[in-house]
This record gives C-alpha cells, structure tokens and sequence, in this order.
C-alpha cells in the first residue's frame, strides 16, 4: 500500500474513533441535599345564604317596596328582584371567585309561554376576594312587548334556588 492510502485510512480511523467515543467522554458532576423540603395545604371556599331573601318591587310607583306574591299581580313590563345575602368562605391566597344565584324550578303559563325574563347580577364588585357577606339579586321582568290579552291569568311558581360559588381563573 501507498504512503498517502495508509495515512487516509489512518486518519479515517481516527475519526471513527472519536466520533464514536465523543458520548463516552465524562464531565464532572457533584449533589447535595435540599432543605426546602414541606408540605403544601390546597385552599377550599363555601358559601351559604344568612338568611331568607326578599321580593320587592323593581319598577312602577312601588319600587323598593315589598312584593307580595298572594295579592299583587305584575303586568307587561313589570319586574320584581329577590335579594339575598350569603355568607362566602374564600381559603386560599390567590383565590377569586364569583357567586352565581338562580331561581329553581320556574314553571307555569307565564314560563311556558316564554312571558318572563330572569336575570341574575351581583350589588357587589365582582369578583370576590374576600370571605364574608355579599348581597345578590335576581330579577324578574314581564316582559314589556306582550301584547293583547296575551298572558291575562297566567301564572308562574318560583322554587327555591340554587347558588354557585365558582373559582375565577386569572393569568
């Protein structure tokens, strides 16, 4: 063999090798022990109402005034609001949350024939970042555009409610 084809094939081997060795080579490398080890404790939220609500009048010359669901009658464009305090129990440092009532099991003509509207919104500042009471209403309206005698008699039974605290997800 020539001179210069050995010296190729040397050099062609030598690569390989250290192609093929490059993975093998060791660095350095220590450990030691932490000592942040602890526990962590999740948060937890709850809420409850205080007490029972109120019916008022939320529109025409009683507003503020008490609803009576047995003696008075609403008519088209009329709206009367429960209002409500409940108590919340926030638990956790960064924890938000939003409380979402509504009315249960709203039934009868005037739901049937969609003659009612039914809102929820809060008094307080949303969303909540500390326990104590906050005070919702929810709101009924007859709705203004019925027309004729459509409705007359009608009736709708409101069942009790339910509430949703709900954690409000922030970046």
């Amino acid at each position: 063999m020539k001179k210069t084809t050995k010296g190729a094939v040397a050099a062609g081997a030598a690569a390989l090798l250290l192609a093929g060795g490059a993975g093998s080579f060791a660095a350095w490398n220590a450990s030691g022990n932490t000592t942040g080890a602890g526990t962590v404790t999740a948060g937890s939220m709850a809420v409850a109402e205080t007490s029972a609500g109120v019916w008022t009048w939320a529109s025409g010359s009683k507003v503020n005034t008490a609803f009576d669901q047995v003696n008075d009658k609403l008519v088209p464009g009329d709206k009367v609001k429960y209002t409500s305090t409940y108590n919340v129990t926030l638990s956790g440092t960064n924890l938000k949350a939003e409380l979402i009532p509504s009315l249960g099991n709203l039934t009868g003509d005037l739901k049937t024939n969609d003659r009612l509207t039914v809102s929820s919104s809060d008094t307080n500042a949303s969303p909540i970042i500390a326990s104590g009471p906050v005070s919702f209403t929810t709101e009924v309206e007859f709705k203004s555009d019925t027309t004729g005698q459509d409705g007359f008699n009608e009736t709708a039974t409101i069942g009790a409610g339910t509430v949703l605290l709900e954690q409000v997800l922030t970046p």
